[in-house]
């Protein structure tokens, strides 16, 4: 990664595992202990100190495996875990979305999934929510006021994927969140049906994958090690341009030609060979 020279990196969840590496975070020391021990590794203490980077969290760093407001882990509670993560990454003490302009062509939104979810076994309906409406209300507003050639959102979860059918209901693309999934969906493909890209971690492998019904794209980054791939329902033909369940992560070019702006999308290796590139050109927003 470093040697693409990236303006920045957006680290999107999962960063520490409170309930899968040992010692499981069943008290707030432990979980700091996770932090301190990760972001002490010489490999990314390098990295960190050389790039910008925008942080967002997942289920892993805030709590354990599809994790919602008033569940512990241990006598480690949702809500340190919330508060650890904005002690420990470099994001402040406000809400945890936002939304960022990177020059003429680029604008960057940079969602919360877990703060303002439904319980995941909740009934999917039009009140279950992974946004909450505040969120949602400022996503939508802030997409339609952007002038910005290209419009990307990152989500910790996927969007489109498609995820496993069955021991999954977290994310937008499962059916336990369904009704939220359809009316994001569908309001991408009426407001924003031509500039507008989903990236998401999350998922241990790589995909590249087009809505069938609303033709929103998503891209996947996949694991950061091919130790950690796996879990992929396959291939899906319907949905999948690229599809791959080895590690590596994505990369993302914005270029400016004359009057036309241009904007590559790589999903490459663990040694960073690309495997996949999309090239997108549009006129300056």
């Amino acid at each position: 990664m470093l040697a693409l020279k990236p303006r920045f990196a957006v680290l999107s969840g999962d960063l520490v595992y409170y309930d899968n590496d040992a010692p499981r975070a069943e008290n707030s020391s432990i979980a700091r202990f996770h932090w301190e021990r990760m972001f002490s590794l010489p490999r990314l203490v390098e990295f960190n100190r050389s790039v910008a980077t925008y942080w967002q969290k997942d289920d892993h760093d805030t709590l354990k495996n599809d994790s919602w407001a008033g569940q512990k882990l241990g006598a480690f509670t949702f809500a340190e875990g919330e508060e650890i993560f904005k002690q420990q990454a470099p994001i402040g003490q406000g809400v945890t979305y936002r939304t960022v302009r990177w020059g003429r062509d680029l604008q960057l939104w940079f969602t919360e999934g877990r703060d303002y979810r439904s319980p995941n076994n909740s009934p999917d309906g039009p009140d279950k929510t992974i946004w909450g409406a505040a969120q949602k209300a400022w996503f939508k507003q802030t997409v339609m006021e952007s002038r910005a050639t290209w419009k990307i959102l990152v989500s910790p979860t996927p969007i489109i994927g498609p995820d496993r059918a069955s021991g999954k209901s977290d994310n937008h693309s499962n059916s336990g969140f369904q009704h939220e999934g359809n009316e994001l969906r569908q309001w991408m493909q009426e407001q924003v049906p031509e500039n507008f890209f989903i990236l998401c971690g999350d998922r241990h492998w790589q995909y590249d994958s087009i809505h069938p019904i609303t033709k929103v794209r998503e891209f996947c980054c996949g694991p950061a090690s091919d130790e950690h791939a796996g879990g992929s329902p396959g291939e899906n033909k319907a949905y999948h341009q690229f599809h791959r369940q080895l590690g590596g992560f994505l990369s993302v070019t914005l270029h400016p030609e004359g009057a036309t702006s241009h904007l590559k999308f790589e999903l490459r290796d663990v040694m960073g060979k690309v495997v996949h590139q999309v090239e997108f050109q549009r006129l300056h927003g």
